[in-house]
């Protein structure tokens, strides 16, 4: 097991946190130990080892030696993993603007804290990376490209700082399945923003949140993708992850995913896995969305 922080200090980290998310996913919550359960899991770098290996099967290498970008890296934790137990050369943006402000000093004390320099975090946007072109070997995004203001703008700026060769991931909710994960809810696959703050309102939860996301699909992203495709060598969207996470139920149950994993046991149970399985492959239903590409020029 891999330990990033001694528990003391984690413990610091993890009250400036609960402050912080109170503010900001208060309203979206299901409750205190649902909040509290998220402040944890942010500071878990199980975590971030989870998706760091998962990038690293997606793309067949490891990812020692190489640069990596973290477009939207949060409080730096995967960052700092990434150095520290990755061997990678390791670099994040997130941005410093007033609902980000305190997640990126939290950022920068969390890299100093494992010894690492805080400078590997900058200030910035996936609208505008502040990287030149083709200066990075990987980059990787998760949970990102949802709450931006202009998705097709951050995949490009990502081709442009990727070296040709190199790979990237981009992991999305996909708001053409069954699951919303921040509140933690069943969700109609397509359900416009009207209609999902009404439903999300009348099962007693603040619907204001939907008002910050991009409600991404898998039709959306590969729209999003199109104008580059001459440029990339798309290497999967995720498809075969979610299937084996559905028949094995091999996921690691952050945030609200206990609750998911509770439904695809009655599933189980009821024996239509595999039918949910047929027909998530056609109507991609697959979450989250895993788009992993190799830029060829």
């Amino acid at each position: 097991m891999k330990v990033l922080l001694p528990p003391e200090v984690r413990a610091q980290f993890y009250n400036r946190l609960l402050a912080q998310y109170s503010g900001y996913f208060g309203r979206v919550a299901a409750s205190r130990s649902h909040l509290e359960q998220m402040t944890r899991d942010n500071l878990d770098e199980q975590r971030s080892c989870e998706q760091i290996d998962a990038f690293e099967k997606a793309i067949g290498c490891s990812i020692a030696g190489m640069r990596l970008l973290e477009v939207g890296s949060g409080i730096g934790l995967t960052v700092a993993t990434a150095r520290k137990f990755y061997g990678a050369q390791a670099f994040g943006i997130e941005p410093g603007d007033e609902e980000y402000e305190g997640t990126l000093k939290v950022s920068w004390d969390i890299l100093a804290a494992a010894g690492l320099d805080k400078a590997s975090i900058q200030h910035g946007v996936g609208e505008a990376i502040p990287h030149p072109d083709c200066s990075f070997d990987l980059v990787f995004s998760s949970n990102v490209l949802e709450h931006v203001d202009n998705p097709p703008k951050v995949i490009a700026e990502i081709i442009r700082v990727l070296k040709p060769g190199g790979y990237a991931q981009i992991v999305v909710p996909n708001y053409g399945s069954w699951w919303e994960g921040h509140y933690g809810i069943i969700w109609l696959p397509h359900l416009p923003a009207m209609l999902g703050k009404l439903y999300v309102r009348a099962i007693g939860r603040d619907p204001q949140f939907i008002d910050t996301l991009q409600l991404v699909t898998r039709g959306k992203l590969e729209r999003w993708v199109a104008p580059h495709k001459d440029r990339l060598d798309i290497m999967g969207w995720g498809v075969e992850t979610w299937e084996a996470r559905v028949r094995g139920l091999g996921f690691s149950e952050y945030s609200a995913l206990g609750r998911l994993k509770g439904i695809l046991r009655t599933l189980h149970r009821l024996g239509v896995i595999p039918m949910l399985i047929t027909t998530g492959k056609l109507l991609h239903w697959e979450t989250p969305l895993m788009l992993t590409f190799r830029k060829v020029r």
